[in-house]
């Protein structure tokens, strides 16, 4: 899925005003912070998916759910929104948080070289993983046509450099960091385990935990989200190889990366 960290059009749409710049706000907001329902709801899924991964007994598992705590940790402080009101380095910062567990899987993956790594899968399973992307593409509403011609990135308006380089970063890194973390595990340790389908719902979750609406919690974002998660895990173990659905999720990821990209045609920097 999409980056983390997936702000739309904020509310805060001031410029500068007399010659100077607006100053940066603080990256904390304890006192307007709320923790809502749907927070603790995803926080409970993250916690029993990487409870699952504990309980395998692994070294690998078991440094998997403690990156994944350590993330959730810090993903639930009092970050301020809206998100423009804060520096590139604040927003890169809260980019970075929400990577830990996705890039200390990547990292595991390159010192352990698991099994998995090496399982390939019959060149028609790639086929599939494009009709997957089309139609989780299709079922997000994207235009393409509208992406393409800058359209798109024009309704949703201008973003600070540092940030839409910051979330096209999580946008690019996250397909290969997430399979790592939430599908790879369902081939070392089975498919009859029910880690897979803890693995699908802490995916979707964790998207979920950060302050702010992050773009999320509409029908048909969240239809999205949870007919994703479904597919990848799908793709995983009827293809008994992470590549099909790696696939499927870099190519459901490019249309985002190439909007914020587009997005990034304010001149405020990082300080």
């Amino acid at each position: 899925m999409a980056d983390v960290i997936q702000t739309g059009p904020e509310n805060d749409t001031s410029t500068e005003t007399a010659g100077a710049k607006r100053p940066y706000a603080s990256s904390f907001d304890r006192a307007g912070y709320v923790f809502d329902s749907r927070r603790v709801i995803a926080i409970s899924c993250v916690a029993a998916f990487a409870i699952g991964l504990w309980s395998f007994g692994s070294t690998t598992t078991r440094v998997l759910a403690g990156l994944l705590v350590i993330e959730t940790a810090l993903m639930i402080l009092p970050w301020r929104v809206p998100r423009t009101m804060r520096s590139g380095i604040s927003f890169w910062a809260e980019t970075l948080v929400g990577l830990i567990a996705p890039l200390g899987a990547l990292v595991l993956v390159a010192v352990d070289r698991p099994e998995w790594l090496t399982q390939g899968a019959d060149w028609w399973w790639f086929l599939i993983a494009v009709a997957t992307t089309v139609g989780l593409v299709s079922l997000s509403n994207m235009r393409m046509k509208s992406l393409l011609s800058g359209e798109l990135a024009f309704v949703f308006g201008p973003t600070p450099r540092a940030h839409g380089s910051a979330r096209a970063f999580a946008s690019a890194i996250c397909p290969v960091g997430e399979e790592a973390l939430f599908r790879a595990p369902v081939l070392l340790v089975g498919a009859t385990t029910p880690l897979g389908l803890l693995g699908a719902i802490a995916f979707v979750a964790r998207h979920h935990i950060q302050p702010g609406t992050n773009r999320r919690g509409t029908t048909r974002s969240t239809l999205v989200e949870i007919s994703a998660a479904a597919v990848l895990l799908l793709l995983t173990v009827a293809s008994g190889s992470i590549y099909p659905a790696l696939l499927a999720h870099v190519l459901n990821n490019i249309p985002t990366i190439v909007l914020e990209l587009q997005r990034e045609d304010d001149d405020r920097g990082w300080s």
